[in-house]
């Protein structure tokens, strides 16, 4: 119980950030410095809340890739799509006995629909903070040996997220050619998430360290 408190609090935090960001943030509609469209490949280091986890896998941490895309409505705020696929083998508890044994294969599909809030003042900028929150759904499936197999989804959770970009490169077109200052960047960057997500009142949500690499451009 603790631990959701304190997930629904960062949540809270992250959100009222965020909105004092906006309120304060100048109209910049009129002059885009920013490219509309991503890509991110993620590098994801999971630690799920899910009960007995190292005890069948051997374990308490996995990690998997992902992809995210996201579109910026404006040059401080985007939405995004991510998507990511954990595979894990280990050793199943068998119902006759109670007793371990046999192997197990979990599979975990966590699907991800949020907004950022990004602390970026200029088109020069190298070093990008930004926070999110979104909604979360995960596909499970469970795969003990000589036992039917288990799969469904979760119920619909939440996930909040804090990270910094850091920029590698970039290419401005010509103002002079296209009439505007639209380009393409390249960031690695570095990511915290807390993801919550239960089934049949189990939580699969869980903590997430996450490594990556962001292309920006514009469709144009």
């Amino acid at each position: 119980m603790s631990m959701r408190l304190d997930r629904l609090a960062l949540l809270a935090a992250l959100l009222l950030g965020s909105a004092q960001a906006l309120a304060q943030a100048p109209a910049d509609a009129a002059q885009r410095h920013s490219p509309r469209w991503a890509y991110e490949l993620r590098g994801v280091y999971f630690m799920p809340d899910l009960e007995d986890f190292a005890t069948y896998y051997g374990h308490d941490a996995d990690s998997y890739l992902g992809v995210a895309f996201t579109y910026r409505l404006r040059d401080r705020l985007e939405i995004g799509g991510e998507y990511g696929l954990m595979k894990e083998t280990g050793v199943g508890l068998l119902t006759a006995t109670g007793t371990l044994g046999g192997s197990v294969e979990y599979r975990l599909d966590p699907f991800h629909v949020y907004s950022n809030w990004i602390f970026q003042s200029s088109s020069e900028q190298r070093v990008v903070p930004y926070v999110g929150a979104g909604l979360l759904v995960m596909r499970y499936e469970q795969d003990v040996e000589l036992q039917p197999e288990i799969e469904g989804r979760t119920d619909l959770g939440w996930s909040a997220r804090a990270g910094v970009r850091f920029r590698v490169a970039a290419r401005e077109r010509s103002v002079r050619m296209t009439g505007n200052s639209s380009f393409w960047r390249a960031y690695v960057f570095a990511e915290a998430q807390v993801m919550s997500a239960e089934a049949d009142g189990i939580e699969l949500g869980g903590n997430a360290a996450v490594l990556g690499f962001r292309m920006e451009f514009d469709m144009n």
